[in-house]
């Protein structure tokens, strides 16, 4: 017998026990429920009775009480599933309850009211001029239990029928694969390993799909990662080659052709050492030597040798190559990449430090004379022009006609000697903020920006600090202060701002370093590529003064919607100040 009519027998068996089981949980407790009924409808009837039999009311107006109570039960009828008999004192049949019309004509059959009658016990009341005989009839309410239960019963044949027979059909499918094995089986001896069964829910077909689809996968991996190692040594960015152990090449990949020229028609066959200049072949020997005793070499550089002659900086890694099968060397595996533009990288990244360094340098020796031409124009043209104002002065104190021309010109050179003593003064923050020197970076930007303030009333000028700022060296606070400095200019007198906000924050990154940001924000006009001559250099200036501490500026403007400069740079922090 096959699976599908097993499997059938096996699900008609279950059926058949749980309509059985069902049919007996059904049937007792519907016989239950008639007993309890019956009981109950014979309880109501004759205490029904009892009391109309009891009471006085038949007597009433010399009517006979046997008659007076036959009319009351006619007048009431079949009371619930109960017959009703009267008798007189001679056991005279007076009144009989008429049958039921209820499903009139209608029966159960014999074996089930047996089965479910709960035993019709009769109950007789007597009386002064009589008696009453009451029957329970549960004919009725068997027939009742008897149509329920032979619906179910139809319900459950169609439902027994229609699940055998969706059985037998969804057997009918599962049994299927068997096509579809037989199918891959075929294509598996024709030489196709990508074919696969599905995974099956029947042991027998699961068992047969989970050995098939082991035997393809093996098959089929150990092919596919043949080709993707080939693939990979294929495509790879580095130059691949294998040598046998007498050193010939026997392997050379496209991009060992790119890099030394040699096509693998050409180099196939031929000794490594076609591409190791002569004073690296002792050195190469050794290298060879040291893989065959089973030991790598990672990363070493060295130089090798082109077709056309010239010489390559490369970056080597060699590997023994064993055989898995017998775990014998069978040579060497080699990888190079071509290290030029890696050099040429690093050397331009020097190139870069020694220029950020060289800036630096120039920076702080441009700082350096300024501070010195500072230094000069106050101590000398300084002394000079308060001696020459004094003269002056004095000139004109001694004259004294107010309208003398000595005294008006002597008023004159006053005057003008005060102008160009603000002037040299002007001068002198511009080469050198005293404030600098004097109070600390913090105070002297707040000054800086107390000037601007002055020198333009309407400008709103906004600082703020974060941090401790007043920990670094006179190179790090005089490359702050001119940034802020020429941010503050640019705003005012080339982006015709009504609003500047200045941010200055700081924080220790890590030991010794730390990280400080100038953030300038004005709502002008912007930038645009048509900006001044002036306008470029400056900001060009404030880009190698942040480089030379390593960092760099950032400028978000459009025109129209103001700019926001942002420099970040890392710097040494001073500990011995930030200390005091």
């Amino acid at each position: 017998m096959g699976i599908r009519f097993r499997v059938n027998a096996a699900i008609s068996f279950i059926a058949v026990i749980f309509l059985l089981v069902t049919s007996f949980i059904l049937i007792d407790d519907r016989r239950k429920s008639i007993k309890e009924e019956i009981e109950a409808g014979t309880k109501v009837t004759v205490q029904l009775l009892e009391s109309v039999a009891l009471s006085r009311r038949p007597f009433l107006g010399g009517v006979d009480p046997v008659e007076g109570l036959a009319g009351f039960l006619r007048r009431a009828g079949r009371v619930r599933a109960n017959e009703i008999r009267l008798y007189d004192q001679s056991d005279t049949l007076v009144y009989e309850s008429p049958p039921s019309v209820y499903k009139q004509g209608r029966w159960a059959p014999e074996w089930f009211s047996r089965l479910m009658s709960p035993g019709d016990r009769e109950f007789q009341l007597n009386m002064p001029f009589g008696y009453i005989v009451i029957t329970p009839d549960s004919s009725r309410s068997v027939l009742d239990a008897w149509d329920e239960l032979r619906r179910f019963g139809l319900i459950l044949i169609i439902f027994f029928v229609s699940l055998n027979l969706a059985i037998f059909g969804l057997l009918g499918r599962a049994m299927r694969p068997l096509k579809g094995i037989l199918s891959a089986m075929s294509l598996l001896e024709k030489g196709d390993l990508s074919i696969r069964l599905p995974d099956y829910k029947l042991p027998e077909f699961a068992a047969i799909g989970h050995t098939f689809n082991r035997m393809t996968t093996n098959l089929h991996d150990a092919l596919a990662q043949n080709a993707r190692l080939a693939l990979v040594a294929q495509q790879s960015s580095d130059a691949i080659l294998i040598c046998d152990l007498e050193g010939n090449v026997s392997f050379w990949n496209p991009s060992a052709e790119r890099l030394f020229g040699f096509t693998s028609s050409e180099i196939l066959g031929q000794s490594i050492q076609t591409i190791v200049p002569d004073e690296g072949l002792g050195l190469h020997d050794s290298m060879r030597d040291r893989v065959s005793q089973s030991r790598i070499i990672e990363h070493y550089e060295c130089q090798r040798l082109k077709k056309s002659g010239a010489i390559v900086d490369v970056e080597v890694s060699m590997a023994p190559l064993v055989d898995p099968d017998t775990d014998q060397l069978v040579g060497q595996i080699s990888v190079l990449r071509d290290m030029t533009d890696y050099k040429s990288r690093i050397s331009a990244e020097m190139q870069l430090q020694q220029n950020k360094r060289l800036t630096q340098l120039i920076q702080e020796k441009l700082e350096e004379e300024r501070k010195s031409i500072a230094r000069e124009l106050h101590d000398e043209m300084g002394q000079n022009l308060t001696a020459i104002k004094t003269i002056g002065t004095a000139i004109a104190n001694r004259e004294p006609d107010e309208q003398s021309i000595t005294r008006q010109n002597a008023l004159t050179i006053v005057d003008v000697t005060s102008r160009i003593y603000d002037m040299v003064h002007s001068i002198i923050r511009e080469l050198r903020p005293s404030a600098l020197d004097h109070l600390g970076l913090a105070d002297a930007i707040t000054d800086l920006c107390d000037q601007h303030r002055r020198a333009n009333p309407e400008l709103d000028l906004q600082l703020d600090f974060e941090g401790e700022v007043n920990r670094y060296d006179e190179y790090v606070n005089i490359t702050v202060y001119r940034v802020i400095q020429e941010c503050l200019t640019n705003a005012a007198k080339h982006a015709v701002a009504s609003k500047v906000s200045v941010f200055v924050s700081t924080n220790v990154k890590e030991s010794g370093i730390a990280q400080i940001m100038i953030r300038v924000q004005d709502d002008g006009q912007g930038l645009d590529a048509n900006a001044s001559e002036s306008r470029r250099f400056g900001l060009l200036g404030m880009r190698e003064r942040v480089q030379a501490f390593n960092g760099d500026i950032k400028i978000e403007s459009n025109m129209g919607s103001g700019t926001l400069i942002i420099a970040d740079m890392e710097v040494v922090i001073d500990d011995a100040k930030h200390d005091v």
